[in-house]
């Protein structure tokens, strides 16, 4: 079942009964692997004032959006073939479904779900190239392996495990800090717009990313909404009419 997103907006309202966790990219795993939890931002129906009568100053910090804007679909990773550079990156849409997002040199960026059979082709005005996930029983979950074949010579000529491609999507997004926990900000115009908050949990020794996604359309009003997040933390989130800035209270 796809994470539950649209959430209610009006001060007053009952707390939004947020489902059970979803897996991420759950299409992506074999029938009978453990799933990885996403935890969904839930509304918290509060009164809270709006950002510019900020009662405590270092409550609020303001992140500038527009540079932020697919930013990590242009220098997360890369290959480079016979036509050019294309660009690499893993992203997400609102619902919490998995892409593999390609840009070939002068192009377009093309978003392939990924998921068992995952298939999809493009070219870089030399060489013809096509992306397939790579799937085994007996690989830990989300460690299977994304690959890109140059069909001109058969050679398989880009590889990486999704954790591995998560993890350098990660690193490339905006650090903010959240009740003294680190985040990466993103901001996607696609394949859906929004922005997702994602927080690398370290406690059990590995990297369990946590995704908040929140859309655009929720948080454009005067008052900031609030969204529970890792740990039973609450943020308030509010972005400019023009939506070059994000305001972040706590």
């Amino acid at each position: 079942m796809k994470a539950a997103i649209l959430l209610s907006a009006l001060l007053g309202a009952r707390a939004y009964a947020a489902p059970d966790p979803v897996a991420l990219m759950r299409s992506v795993l074999p029938p009978g692997f453990a799933p990885v939890a996403l935890e969904v931002p839930v509304f918290v129906p509060v009164l809270v004032p709006v950002l510019t009568q900020v009662q405590f100053p270092g409550d609020t910090q303001s992140v500038a959006l527009a540079p932020l804007l697919d930013r990590h679909l242009s220098i997360s990773d890369s290959l480079t073939g016979a036509g050019g550079v294309t660009l690499l990156a893993a992203t997400l849409d609102l619902a919490g479904d998995g892409y593999f997002a390609v840009t070939p040199p002068g192009a377009a960026p093309r978003f392939i779900k990924i998921e068992r059979g995952m298939s999809g082709s493009w070219s870089d005005g030399v060489h013809a190239y096509r992306v397939n996930l790579s799937l085994n029983i007996f690989r830990a979950r989300l460690a299977n392996f994304i690959q890109i074949r140059d069909m001109t010579t058969g050679r398989i000529v880009w590889e990486r495990r999704i954790s591995e491609l998560l993890r350098l999507t990660y690193r490339v997004g905006e650090p903010v800090n959240i009740g003294g926990r680190s985040y990466r900000l993103f901001y996607s115009g696609r394949p859906a717009s929004g922005l997702c908050f994602i927080h690398d949990d370290t406690s059990a020794g590995g990297h369990d990313y946590k995704f908040y996604m929140v859309p655009l359309g929720q948080i454009q009003g005067a008052t900031p909404v609030a969204y529970k997040i890792f740990g039973g933390d609450v943020v308030k989130l509010r972005v400019s009419p023009d939506l070059s800035t994000l305001e972040i209270t706590r």
